[in-house]
């Protein structure tokens, strides 16, 4: 009886641990601007949320055969700077339109890298994320972190 009251008591302590931690969304930037057919605006490229910085590296256009849309892929590194283990799956990115519509990734654009699973402290993952989305000359990309509430975002704008 004794053995149950003290392991409740380590799993009560152990809750009261992972629930008590503070989460916070501090952006962050960086300069490294890349050419590409697409671009972020400067300073932009970067940013941070609970502890998972997410830089823009590169964006890319590939048309679809009779179809008014095409595919934008970015190009994302995700680092870990917490001193926790992440969790990163494409169903937190949304690609937004100029008339507010998002649009979840397409797994039809063949993309180099893969992103998603666990990032471990002080770990890097860098890969593409495809969207089937109508033509137009800018996007904003958004990050949603649904467990921790925060969201970042990127103005996309694609080269003529």
């Amino acid at each position: 009886m004794k053995g149950k009251f003290v392991l409740l008591a380590a799993l009560l302590i152990l809750l009261v641990l992972v629930g008590g931690y503070s989460f916070s969304s501090i952006p962050t930037s960086s300069l490294d601007g890349q050419e590409s057919m697409g671009s972020v605006e400067r300073g932009e490229q970067t940013k941070e949320i609970n502890g998972l910085k997410m830089t823009v590296n590169n964006v890319r256009t590939e048309p679809i055969e009779n179809n008014d849309n095409h595919y934008v892929i970015i190009d994302l590194t995700l680092e870990n700077v917490g001193s926790n283990v992440q969790e990163f799956t494409l169903f937190k990115v949304t690609l937004v339109d100029s008339e507010g519509y998002a649009y979840s990734h397409s797994s039809r654009v063949e993309t180099k890298g893969i992103l998603g699973g666990q990032l471990h402290p002080e770990r890097k993952n860098r890969g593409e994320i495809g969207f089937e989305v109508p033509v137009e000359q800018e996007y904003e990309l958004v990050y949603t972190d649904h467990l921790r509430t925060g969201q970042v975002t990127w103005p996309i704008t694609l080269d003529e």
